[in-house]
């Protein structure tokens, strides 16, 4: 029986079933199964699924002509789901959406709006176009421009707290900044620079004593998600070095705060010189000699400045989901 009268089979057994036959149909489902009809094979799953059958549902996906098909990987991880709970099945789920299941996909895409990961959001969307249908007769119908919402919405998320970010600096930034601005000399120069930032002088204060304190705890784990990532696109001969500086020389505190105000455009070099990005992250932050110290190895800052700058530049989405996830705590004192 080739493909095309197998199809034919399953609607007429679904002809059945619709009818009131259920048996009937269910028996012509079942023959097609063992030969391998991936339609009939989801079908006689799902019924044994809703029925708590694990056993019977999992055999139908013995019957499959190839185990690593899309339909079946997801399959297999909904059984897990039911059988052994979500932690269970959080692989299996991963595996069935790398191989393309717009199911899986959109159940990826959830989790990443639900942990603010607006660059993992970003990809599971981007693998669900051409799915329009699909997305339609899931459980959790969405449109494509539902979820394009959703993933905008952890944009404006993101925009609600960048105003707290500019706040972050560390002692020598502040003094600076202090003096530019006249802080404490010239209130109505200070209020004029913080309103073109959204800010009063109020929430400045309360932000900057907020990012002293509280704040502390926030930064740390800011700072160990991109020592993660930094060093993960470091080689292996540099990682422990690499590692070295960035948790015991490396100025945080501006590095975050500049980082948040660039988008990838600041990687690019001015005049021939030196890039936004590398001058003002990097130069006067991640790398300011005055925190990791004068006699530092120029070559390896050097390489470090390099590395960092081009992570951003690739990689400029999983930036803003690390700065996203500071959100709850943030906006507790919005």
């Amino acid at each position: 029986m080739n493909q095309e009268e197998m199809d034919q089979k399953f609607e007429a057994g679904l002809e059945l079933w619709t009818a009131g036959s259920v048996q009937d149909g269910a028996e012509m489902w079942m023959d097609l199964a063992e030969n391998g009809h991936l339609v009939s094979i989801r079908e006689l799953f799902h019924i044994f699924l809703d029925q708590k059958e694990f056993e019977a549902a999992e055999s139908y996906l013995a019957f499959a002509k190839d185990p690593n098909e899309p339909t079946i990987l997801y399959l297999r991880a909904r059984l897990l789901e039911e059988r052994d709970g979500i932690d269970a099945a959080v692989e299996s789920f991963e595996a069935a959406a790398d191989a393309g299941h717009p199911g899986a996909n959109s159940l990826m895409f959830r989790w990443a709006i639900e942990a603010r990961d607006i660059a993992s959001a970003k990809y599971f969307l981007e693998a669900l176009k051409g799915y329009e249908n699909e997305l339609s007769k899931m459980t959790e119908a969405d449109s494509l421009s539902d979820l394009h919402e959703q993933l905008e919405e952890l944009r404006r998320n993101l925009l609600e707290i960048l105003p707290v970010y500019f706040v972050l600096a560390s002692g020598r930034w502040m003094r600076v900044r202090n003096e530019i601005n006249e802080r404490e000399e010239n209130q109505e120069a200070w209020e004029s620079f913080l309103s073109v930032h959204d800010l009063s002088v109020d929430e400045f204060e309360r932000y900057e004593q907020w990012w002293i304190f509280a704040g502390a705890v926030v930064v740390e784990k800011l700072k160990a998600q991109f020592i993660d990532e930094f060093l993960e696109a470091a080689t292996p001969d540099s990682h422990d070095e690499f590692e070295n500086f960035f948790r015991k020389y490396a100025n945080w505190d501006d590095f975050i705060r500049e980082l948040s105000e660039c988008t990838p455009g600041d990687t690019e070099s001015t005049d021939g010189g030196p890039s936004y990005f590398s001058e003002y992250a990097l130069g006067s932050g991640l790398c300011d000699p005055v925190v990791s110290g004068p006699d530092f190895d120029e070559e390896m800052i050097a390489e470090i400045s390099e590395l960092v700058e081009s992570w951003f530049r690739e990689n400029y989405d999983r930036a803003q989901s690390i700065l996203l996830s500071a959100y709850d705590e943030i906006m507790k004192i919005r």
